[in-house]
């Protein structure tokens, strides 16, 4: 490899701590602070909904899943209470910042 490829611009490394200040976009930073949430869990929604679309069509393609009985298909009633209780901490966590942040506004 020559000393050229080393320092193209396409293969340096991107720095792992941003300096400065966080940009602000809207006069109220609670605006900055929702607007990261939400592309946040739309980033995290995609690559749920691209992953379940991926294994959903891989199960179907092997014969393991028979996608119109997985439609009518129900979650036995303890799973049902292992998702709603990670449902909870999941929400606990989406709101722990707007909650330090009220806690220490007044």
């Amino acid at each position: 490899m020559t000393d050229a490829q080393d320092t193209a611009p396409d293969k340096q490394p991107l720095p792992r701590n941003i300096r400065g200040k966080r940009p602000q976009f809207f006069s109220d930073p609670a605006v900055d602070h929702l607007l990261a949430t939400v592309l946040e869990l739309s980033a995290e929604l995609w690559v749920s909904r691209s992953r379940q679309a991926a294994l959903e069509s891989y199960l179907a393609k092997t014969g393991v899943l028979d996608t119109a009985e997985f439609e009518t298909f129900q979650i036995p009633e303890e799973e049902q209470e292992a998702l709603q209780a990670w449902r909870s901490e999941f929400m606990q966590r989406l709101f722990r910042t707007v909650e330090g942040e009220a806690s220490t506004a007044g």
